[in-house]
């Protein structure tokens, strides 16, 4: 589908930007309603994390004959408590972002929608989301600070790829993929990470992450992939999704049930590990 034919269907669509501002208030009340909720129990159990560094040390084993060794030095360099509350920040800033176009930056939301396009949805997605896959990427054992800040990055990039195919796609008659394929081959990157030291911890009894952990990774799997095969259902005009504000409100419950699923996942796990 052409830009200029998305830009028809947005005229066109049964969808109006009223009702959009009132979805987007009804779904940042129930981010609101669930993230204080889940502060409040989150800083009833305390599940901390140690965070470290892999920095090298040099060992000098003997002096004659000289021998030296060079290997990693672990050292925690700090620890994150009440995990459940950091899971807390997820719906959180969900519900900041929906209220945020619902009332101060509505006008500006509803002017991004008729150009087949919205940025507020990606900023706010590269902050929650990428909380999130680090959040999972320490249950799974990535601990080392450099490579969660990788991560956290990685899956920001893929976020604002996503802006940038929606900007780019303002100028072009037809579809430039190029940031899709960009935003794919950044946002898989952190999992290829995150199976990689999952299956490494499954061979082993003592290391052998919880059932909640297994259901997350599933769960966040395809719920991930989701995002992006609205994006594309959007971008070839498929069925209903030939109007954009049709794929604006599946974005709004699609961020409300993965966000909902996760967090609470994170909360059984922490409370009662199985």
């Amino acid at each position: 589908m052409n830009r200029k034919e998305r830009l028809e269907n947005i005229v066109k669509s049964p969808i109006s930007f009223a009702y959009l501002r009132r979805f987007n208030m009804g779904a940042g009340i129930l981010h609101l309603t669930q993230g204080i909720l889940m502060l409040a129990l989150g800083l009833l159990k305390d599940y901390p994390r140690d965070i470290y560094t892999f920095y090298l040390r040099f060992n000098i084993i003997s002096l004659n004959p000289f021998i030296a060794q060079v290997g990693p030095n672990p050292q925690v360099l700090f620890t994150i408590g009440y995990v459940g509350v950091v899971a807390a920040l997820f719906p959180l800033i969900s519900a900041a972002a929906h209220f945020t176009i619902a009332f101060p930056k509505n006008a500006s939301y509803n002017q991004n929608l008729k150009k087949g396009m919205n940025p507020y949805r990606w900023y706010e997605y590269a902050f929650s989301s990428s909380i999130m896959i680090v959040l999972i990427a320490s249950f799974v054992g990535v601990w080392d600070l450099w490579s969660l800040v990788m991560i956290f990055v990685l899956n920001a990039m893929m976020i604002m790829f996503g802006y940038l195919m929606e900007k780019i796609n303002q100028h072009t008659e037809k579809t430039d993929w190029s940031s899709f394929v960009l935003g794919c081959i950044s946002g898989g990157t952190p999992w290829i990470v995150l199976y990689a030291y999952f299956i490494a911890a499954i061979g082993s009894a003592s290391t052998n992450p919880p059932t909640f952990v297994y259901m997350i990774l599933l769960i966040y799997f395809v719920l991930f992939n989701i995002f992006a095969v609205n994006m594309v259902l959007q971008y070839k005009g498929v069925g209903r999704w030939k109007d954009y504000l049709y794929g604006e409100r599946t974005y709004i419950m699609l961020s409300f049930i993965a966000k909902s699923i996760l967090a609470w996942l994170v909360f059984i796990g922490i409370f009662a590990p199985f």
